[in-house]
């Protein structure tokens, strides 16, 4: 990270460079605080996306209760921060991994999700042996097809258990309704994410009868936060993408800014076609081409390691030297390819941010 490149026009910084811009991150985070105000949830955002400590602080004072992490790494650098509400919304497993968590609720409020008996009973024993009470929630399968156990009674005798370990602090439970955030038809979207929360408190209710109330019902991503942040017995949110936001999110929930862009440079143009210094090392294409912002009449194309592609439709031509802006398609995994955000106000570079939990895959 160069340091002299702060005050720096954006378009002056080396390139490639992950550009963050400080008033479209602040009016998203002041857009979701808004929307939540009058409302029983909370946001807890997810740090998978951004992976910043600093990002995490201005989302606390924005408002969130605490933040939300992917894996156990993520978690550590944000306690190192000084982050202490943190939920890890993944399983902890093995002695190794259960070891650091247990070491992390020492000066932390660490939460982890729980889906399995053995996991539970493994997790009470370190956290007792270390003399700690660990937080922990039910992850409950809601329709995505990935982890927790299934919702209503099922999720009792796992309850039970882990209301008597003695290591254990038992908070709520959890569940994920990712397989609707994409869905581009609002009803249908509205439809799909409620039936999945249908079943998140279903699983709340039958908790609740059984003498074990689950205190904190976590769900949500940031294409649900209006649908998932206002369904009744839901207490947090786990949106993490609204914050930068990329260009898939962008046709899902538009009132939310593209904070984060590439800039890049020209280093072949011929006619109708130009290359770009950003390849896939640098954008990630799994939700689609990232899309050019920057200059009109351009389209970004094909892309391989080093290189991207563009094609001119009616923009002026260019040249090696200039510079492109690129919105990433993905941003969670395109900002885990970069050491730092080069943060702008009014296109000037007041800040660079580390990326301090890129690459936290363990």
């Amino acid at each position: 990270m160069d340091r002299y490149e702060i005050g720096l026009n954006k378009w002056e910084i080396d390139t490639p460079a992950l550009v963050l811009d400080l008033d479209a991150l602040e009016r998203n985070l002041a857009k979701m605080a808004t929307f939540l105000q009058d409302k029983p949830a909370r946001v807890r955002p997810h740090s998978k996306t951004h992976k910043c400590p600093t990002i995490a602080w201005k989302q606390l004072e924005a408002g969130a209760i605490g933040i939300t992490c992917a894996k156990l790494g993520e978690a550590e650098v944000m306690a190192r921060a000084g982050i202490r509400d943190i939920l890890i919304a993944n399983q902890i497993i093995g002695p190794t991994k259960i070891r650091r968590l247990v070491n992390l609720a020492a000066y932390s409020e660490i939460m982890v999700a729980v889906e399995d008996a053995e996991n539970a009973r493994q997790l009470s024993e370190a956290a007792t042996a270390a003399g700690v009470r660990l937080r922990t929630i039910i992850e409950v399968e809601v329709g995505m097809g990935r982890c927790g156990v299934e919702p209503g009674e099922d999720a009792l005798p796992l309850a039970r258990e882990m209301a008597t370990l003695p290591g254990l602090r038992f908070e709520g439970i959890m569940g994920y309704e990712g397989h609707t955030v994409m869905i581009p038809d609002m009803d249908k979207r509205r439809a799909a994410a409620e039936e999945a929360m249908a079943r998140l408190i279903e699983t709340k209710v039958a908790l609740d009868q059984d003498g074990l109330p689950a205190g904190i019902v976590s769900a949500g991503g940031s294409g649900t936060y209006n649908i998932t942040g206002v369904y009744p017995g839901v207490t947090e949110i786990q949106a993490g993408s609204y914050a930068t936001m990329d260009a898939r999110y962008k046709g899902v929930i538009p009132e939310f800014e593209n904070a984060l862009t590439v800039v890049a440079q020209v280093i072949s143009a011929r006619g109708d076609r130009a290359v770009i210094d950003a390849g896939l090392k640098t954008m990630t294409p799994e939700f689609g081409v990232p899309e050019l912002h920057q200059p009109a009449g351009w389209a970004l194309g094909g892309q391989s390691e080093e290189h991207s592609s563009l094609k001119r439709s009616d923009g002026a031509a260019l040249r090696p030297g200039d510079r492109v802006e690129v919105i990433p398609s993905h941003g969670c995994t395109t900002i885990n390819l970069h050491d730092a955000y080069y943060v702008t106000s009014n296109e000037r570079v007041v800040a660079i941010w580390p990326v301090a939990g890129r690459g936290q895959v363990r």
